[in-house]
């Protein structure tokens, strides 16, 4: 059985979903530390200049060892109605934009205290929307105290997996051996992106999954 492990993200891209797709179980990596400035919280949309970053707000003062699961939501700022109204904006135009909106309209009405239950809805309606079957798991489930790839060797063990696959930027820190040594394959994902018509003219590689959902509609499964 083939494992696939990856952080929460918000809006998550296309490799993401292309190596969710490939596995047999998927892991969602929820409780290693959240760290600023990454795609735990933010991720790319298509705008008529490039893109631009859609970041839902953390509290973050003071909670420097904050777990991406309980990294709460800075609930001060009307980030929701600013999110949903740049996605108007940025795809309002795009073919298959009315199609979606009650759903997105529904996970933008929502109140969520912690990054993680965000993630995890902006993930659930694009891997059901592109068609996406895998098992889903959490890591937090597992309680492990394990770090670095002894922890993702110890996930594989956790839900059964005798192969793991990796994106292919972690080639340069993952411990190989260590997967050797537990009888578990390691394998590389190759994914390239291939690109589309997107809202606005050119085209601007690793979006959210939402630009191409929203461009190409039931169509996007078959660029994964």
């Amino acid at each position: 059985m083939k494992a696939a492990i990856h952080q929460l993200q918000y809006w998550p891209g296309l490799r993401f979903f292309s190596k969710m797709r490939s596995a047999d179980v998927f892991v969602y990596l929820d409780d290693v530390q959240f760290e600023k400035r990454e795609f735990q919280n933010r991720n790319r949309i298509r705008v008529a200049d490039g893109w631009r970053y859609l970041t839902a707000p953390v509290l973050s003062k003071g909670r420097f060892s904050q777990k991406i699961l309980s990294a709460e939501l800075d609930g001060s700022r009307r980030w929701r109605e600013s999110h949903l109204l740049a996605i108007r904006t940025s795809y309002g135009r795009a073919r298959f934009f009315r199609d979606y909106l009650p759903a997105l309209e529904s996970i933008y009405s929502a109140r969520y205290r912690f990054l993680g239950e965000l993630a995890e809805a902006t993930i659930s309606f694009l891997r059901a929307a592109l068609g996406i079957t895998t098992p889903v798991r959490r890591s937090s489930e597992f309680s492990l105290s394990s770090v670095s790839t002894r922890r993702l060797v110890d996930l594989c063990g956790a839900v059964g997996a005798d192969e793991y696959l990796s994106g292919a930027g972690a080639r340069g820190y993952l411990d190989a051996a260590l997967f050797r040594n537990a009888g578990i394959k390691l394998a590389w994902q190759d994914f390239k992106v291939v690109p589309y018509g997107q809202a606005f003219p050119g085209f601007e590689p690793d979006m959210s999954a939402l630009d191409l959902l929203m461009n190409r509609g039931p169509d996007s499964a078959g660029y994964l």
